[in-house]
């Protein structure tokens, strides 16, 4: 059985659908085959799995490779789980989470109940579902507190005119800014 999922980070809910072609969405789009035993992973998602956490990659990056991975894996089993319990996918599942952290079915679906029961009798699928939307929400946030801090592209050659600016006897005094988000952080002067 070929589905692909989609999952949206601004509607929380994640979208089943049978075959192997993708749409482009505003979430993470990834592709599985129930037969396959390979990913199709972004570079990306596969650099990120294997390196090292020394800190130097951005945790957005970290939180969107970890997730596509995370989406791989989930779609795999889904399709497995499905194809045993006969599931019709020809119908898109749209699936959420309740605020106890249970998946749940979107709407009316034949299935509806078989669904919910295969999420109910494995706990992994849930805790991979959850673990999935929280990753969203958190990736999502740190986007937003890193588009409000401010952040100066050309943060040396701002230094260097600064320091040029303050040696001149007409400049006054400046400000300086740290910025900082977790453990990175970014200087400026004003």
């Amino acid at each position: 059985m070929d589905i692909y999922t989609s999952y949206d980070t601004t509607t929380q809910q994640m979208q089943i659908s049978s075959g192997s072609t993708t749409k482009k969405t505003s979430g993470t789009v990834t592709t599985a085959n129930s037969g396959s035993d390979t990913a199709d992973w972004s570079s990306t998602a596969l650099s990120m799995s294997e390196s090292d956490s020394s800190g130097l990659v951005s945790p957005v990056l970290q939180l969107n490779a970890q997730n596509e991975i995370l989406q791989q894996h989930l779609t795999t089993a889904l399709a497995t789980k499905f194809a045993a319990a006969g599931i019709d996918v020809s119908q898109t599942i749209t699936l959420t989470r309740d605020s106890d952290g249970n998946v749940q079915v979107v709407g009316d679906n034949a299935d509806k109940d078989a669904i919910e029961q295969i999420f109910s009798d494995s706990s992994t699928l849930t805790e991979a579902f959850n673990t999935l939307a929280d990753n969203s929400t958190l990736a999502k946030s740190y986007t937003s507190a890193q588009t409000s801090s401010l952040v100066r592209a050309n943060g040396y050659s701002a230094y260097l005119q600064q320091l040029s600016d303050t040696t001149s006897s007409d400049s006054s005094s400046s400000d300086f800014f740290l910025s900082m988000l977790g453990s990175d952080s970014a200087t400026y002067f004003s």
